[in-house]
């Protein structure tokens, strides 16, 4: 009976005391909040001593992103076939026209750095653009200085990869060169803040003198600059048009001397019209009137119809000082980075043969290139 007795209070014993797992969960919480607090030590202690160290040499293996420039290739595939029997380099074959190395990133907050490095399959390397932008200055403005596209119309500021044709058209190659007019300088540029439902963009700079490959308006010395300006100016016509139209002028010299007797006027228009969310057609049109001793006059027409997601189609009239041309295309928009395009041109030369042109072009980019292919 005595050890029944025994047997039974231990037992109530067992029922009446805590339970020993509380008392270990306890523990452990008390465990872990001790570490979490030695971690948020060590961390704090860490982000002083990187502040007063200083900077680590950072090997190219490891060196961040941010410091990485972005860098794109953008590649001008094009056969030309034409009918004259003495041809120009690049004529009666497929060649590599232009292959662009593109470099760009912000020097700081305030600026940026960009250059384009040209070549080519038949002509040797060329700095294309290298110029640094700094942006809000006072009053607003943005300012560049190197070497880059000058804002003179709308074909001139254009890479040939973002033109709706394979070629310049043919006043911009007669007054300015073959490839475009890229000259070194400054520029500044203002958005003006008009009290009134449109946009209004003004730009002043100065460029080295001198045009382009082939060019005729200005002489071939660069030592006399060459002074631009241009008034740019967009409306919303409607929801789904609008309209852009802008002035430039020019002053230059035609020789060796430190005279401005060349004087440049150049009017753009272009109407662009969104039928829908994929159907898109663009007028554009642009003029150029010279007076270096004699009156010159040059301009081009173009219309171009986004009639499909993959597909357009357009043609361009030209003229200039009696030489007149037409050029129907068809291109396929095979991604934002690739594209392919026929162009079919047909030249009256005023004092030459006629010429017919076959022309097939293939453009590509890949990287993080500025200029994306339209």
């Amino acid at each position: 009976m005595k050890k029944f007795r025994a047997v039974f209070l231990s037992f109530l014993c067992l029922l009446c005391a805590p339970p020993s797992y509380a008392e270990s969960e306890v523990e452990a919480l008390r465990r872990e909040v001790a570490e979490l607090r030695q971690m948020v030590s060590e961390l704090k202690n860490d982000v002083s001593s990187a502040k007063t160290s200083p900077p680590a040499v950072i090997s190219s293996a490891s060196t961040p992103a941010r410091w990485t420039p972005e860098i794109g290739v953008i590649a001008d595939v094009v056969a030309k076939l034409d009918s004259p029997k003495v041809d120009e380099e690049g004529a009666d074959r497929v060649s590599v026209r232009e292959l662009e190395l593109v470099l760009g990133s912000a020097v700081d907050p305030y600026s940026r750095l960009d250059a384009t490095i040209a070549f080519s399959d038949f002509e040797e390397a060329s700095l294309e653009e290298a110029y640094y932008t700094h942006f809000e200055l006072p009053w607003d403005l943005t300012a560049r200085v190197g070497r880059f596209k000058p804002r003179v119309g709308k074909a001139i500021p254009m890479h040939r990869d973002s033109l709706e044709t394979v070629d310049e058209p043919l006043a911009i190659e007669k007054y300015f060169g073959v490839e475009g007019y890229n000259k070194t300088g400054a520029d500044l540029k203002k958005i003006l803040d008009l009290p009134w439902s449109s946009t209004h963009e003004v730009s002043l700079g100065i460029l080295e003198g001198g045009v382009g490959e082939g060019g005729t308006v200005f002489g071939s010395t660069r030592r006399h600059p060459t002074i631009y300006s241009h008034l740019k100016n967009y409306w919303d016509v409607t929801d789904s048009a609008g309209f852009e139209l802008g002035a430039s002028h020019l002053v230059g010299s035609k020789d060796s001397d430190a005279h401005f007797e060349v004087n440049v006027l150049g009017i753009d228009a272009t109407w662009i019209q969104r039928l829908n969310p994929v159907q898109t057609f663009k007028l554009q049109g642009e003029s150029f009137f010279m007076n270096r001793e004699e009156t010159l006059w040059g301009a081009y027409f173009l219309a171009d119809w986004r009639f499909h997601t993959l597909w357009s189609a357009g043609g361009r009239l030209d003229y200039a000082d009696a030489d007149k041309g037409i050029s129907g295309y068809l291109t396929f928009h095979q991604s934002e980075f690739a594209r392919w395009r026929l162009q079919l041109t047909h030249r009256e030369i005023a004092n030459g043969k006629d010429d017919d042109q076959v022309l097939i072009q293939g453009a590509f980019a890949i990287g993080d290139h500025k200029h994306k292919i339209q």
